[in-house]
Formats: structure tokens, C-alpha cells, sequence
């Protein structure tokens, strides 16, 4: 007789990741979608941030960048395995872990309308 786990390939991990849980949960694995991404000011691992002209940014309401007045919606946080001593300095790379639940496709390869097409 086999002890291996009978749950179903299918599990709730990714729809309560970020959340609070109100019910017992299992073990689990998850996908998340990262995109490598230069820096456009200093950023802190974990801070929420988007994309400007193909930059990373804080997200934040309304701000001027460039002598421009630019929204940057949070798409995403500077990679939080980062040591949290370590800054990301303007044009250093990083991972961008994009927010769960975010992603239109994931096969491995995934797309986000922020997002140009993956090479």
C-alpha cells in the first residue's frame, strides 16, 4: 500500500498567497512570474513598484520623473530574497516578482499586458 498523497494536483495556495488564512491550509508549491528589470531610482527589496519607460519605479499616485507627471501602478516587488540591507541601485537588474493572481498565461512562459513578449 502506496503512502503517497492523494490531494488533488489542483490547491488554493495561489489564490491565498498575500492573504490572511481563515480556514487550514496544506502544503503547497507555487508559480510566481518574475521579469528581469533595470532599476530607475533606488529601490528596496520588497517595495512595491511598476514600470516607466521600461524601468522600474516606486509604484506611487502621481510623480514627476523626467519633468514628466507619470502615475506608476504597482505591478509587482523588488525581488524580497534580496538581503534587506542591500539596495537597488538606478541601473542595477533585479527580479521583479509580479503580484499573484496577475498574470494572464503561465505555462513556465508567461505574458502580462504591462510586459513586452518574453525572448
Amino acid at each position: 500500500m502506496s503512502n503517497a498523497d492523494k490531494r488533488s494536483t489542483h490547491t488554493d495556495a495561489l489564490e491565498t498567497l498575500g492573504m490572511i488564512h481563515f480556514k487550514p491550509e496544506a502544503r503547497d508549491a507555487i508559480h510566481l512570474a518574475v521579469e528581469p528589470i533595470e532599476a530607475g531610482e533606488r529601490l528596496r527589496p520588497n517595495d512595491d513598484v511598476g514600470i516607466y519607460n521600461g524601468k522600474a519605479y516606486q509604484a506611487s499616485d502621481y510623480r514627476e520623473i523626467d519633468g514628466e507627471l507619470v502615475m506608476i501602478n504597482p505591478l509587482g516587488k523588488v525581488d524580497p530574497f534580496l538581503p534587506s540591507s542591500k539596495f537597488v541601485q538606478p541601473g542595477q537588474k533585479f527580479w521583479l516578482v509580479v503580484y499573484p493572481r496577475m498574470i494572464t498565461s503561465l505555462r513556465h512562459v508567461w505574458s502580462h499586458p504591462s510586459f513586452g513578449e518574453s525572448q
